[in-house]
């Protein structure tokens, strides 16, 4: 496979072919990961079920069950629980071992369709930051105005025509509104922390229901299918939360497709999944508090505010750093790498163009890289990273990562596993006629 980074063939990566997960590491990873955010945000209890015929219990906020089963055996099943089916899908990767992949269903109650209609007067804010993104940014506005979504981007001095481009829009359109910062003049170095305290003040005082913090090469998608971002917002507020968190999807250049304009989506379909730490901390959306949130401190990954519940389910931060070899050598060699703040570099922030060079391609491969059409398809591959990130070798949370060894039974306070020894297959048909005999009624 042929990195973009480096030029060269590469013997790493996120999952080079022949990486596998098995399934069942995937599936306790996807378990610790539900367990720990429920319980950061007081929100009930997970509950694996490693059985295909075992029945999500009533009191379980989340169960994941696995194993094969029909769709009409699953209905059935979350009629019993009163829980609903949000999602099937398989646990496990790699192209030679189909044994190890194990089909996963999810029940929870969190269901997007039973939520009252989205009130006209839900205010949605996204803060858009900004610098040289003129191929996108007109794009990215019409986008967010179709949702219903009022702007108030946020310009670091573009050389390009990116603030030419915003405020045009902003002339015609009372629901953007355009600023440069710092507003003296250009700054000598780009310095994140300045710019994110500003983000802070303008999110605090927005007056908005919820604020999106958004990049200009970002398109933010809901967890669910058909359902908008705005509609998303309102629907995870009426559940309880006030933060999102988000799974970061890198997508790769393979050909010279992008010529500056266009729709992203359309033209970018191979993505990897992000590698770094930080990758994995990305609170960008929330309700506003009547104390300010601070992320600024983390480089804009984590908000914190008293009382921050944030929802189990990521969405997805689909991001587009480079959309060809012209675009990346001019965005990464000319624009940033020197542009960086030497105090932040310090910090150890501004690392993620560290790998690129001269000798860089800024073109990837197929090979190297995920594939992605619909969220129903990814779900047949990788339903377990794009809901929590867990699974992903580079997660740096305990247990969260993949496991290559034999973990030990799941056993924590919270954390129900029913395994088929357990069960037992006469247990697990005592409790099919139960569940038929109580939905009969």
């Amino acid at each position: 496979m042929l990195d973009g980074r480096t030029g060269t063939h590469a013997t790493a990566g996120l999952f080079p072919p022949g990486d596998v997960a098995p399934g069942p590491s995937v599936v306790r990873a996807f378990g610790a990961y539900l367990e720990r955010a429920l319980r950061e945000s007081d929100a009930g209890y997970c509950e694996l079920l490693a059985h295909p015929l075992a029945l999500p219990s009533p009191g379980a906020t989340v169960s994941v069950r696995a194993g094969a089963s029909p769709a009409w055996w699953d209905e059935l099943c979350a009629r019993h629980a009163g829980a609903r089916v949000a999602f099937r899908g398989v646990a496990g990767r790699g192209p030679t071992a189909a044994a190890q992949r194990v089909p996963l269903t999810v029940f929870d109650r969190w269901d997007p369709a039973a939520v009252a209609p989205t009130p006209l007067e839900f205010d949605v804010l996204a803060i858009v930051t900004t610098f040289n993104e003129a191929d996108v940014v007109g794009d990215l506005l019409a986008r967010l105005r179709a949702d219903g979504i009022r702007v108030h981007l946020i310009d670091n001095w573009s050389t390009d025509a990116t603030f030419d481009i915003a405020s045009r829009r902003a002339a015609s359109d009372p629901g953007i509104a355009v600023e440069r910062f710092p507003s003296g003049a250009p700054p000598a170095y780009f310095e994140l922390e300045k710019l994110l305290i500003r983000v802070e003040d303008a999110a605090h005082r927005s007056g908005a229901d919820w604020v999106v913090h958004h990049d200009a090469d970002e398109v933010r998608q809901s967890p669910w299918p058909d359902v908008s971002l705005r509609r998303a917002l309102w629907c995870v507020e009426q559940f309880g939360f006030n933060c999102i968190d988000h799974v970061v999807m890198n997508f790769r250049p393979v050909d010279e497709r992008w010529q500056g304009t266009g729709d992203l989506q359309a033209a970018f379909e191979w993505f990897e999944f992000g590698d770094h730490h930080a990758a994995f901390r990305q609170q960008k959306a929330w309700k506003p508090q009547p104390v300010p949130v601070r992320f600024a401190a983390t480089g804009g990954h984590d908000a914190a505010f008293p009382g921050r519940r944030v929802f189990p389910y990521r969405f997805l931060l689909r991001h587009y750093p480079i959309r060809s070899a012209a675009h990346g050598r001019r965005k990464v060699l000319v624009e940033r790498q020197g542009r960086f703040s030497p105090a932040e570099r310090e910090k150890g922030w501004h690392v993620h163009y560290d790998a690129y060079s001269e000798r860089s391609t800024f073109r990837w491969t197929p090979g190297s890289l995920h594939r992605f059409t619909t969220l129903e398809d990814l779900d047949r591959r990788l339903l377990v990273e794009r809901l929590s990130a867990a699974a992903l070798p580079a997660n740096p949370f305990p247990g969260e990562s993949v496991d290559p060894s034999p973990s030990p039974p799941l056993s924590r306070p919270g954390l129900i596993a029913l395994d088929a020894a357990r069960l037992g297959l006469r247990a697990a048909r005592r409790a099919t006629t139960t569940a038929r005999r109580a939905i009969a009624r």
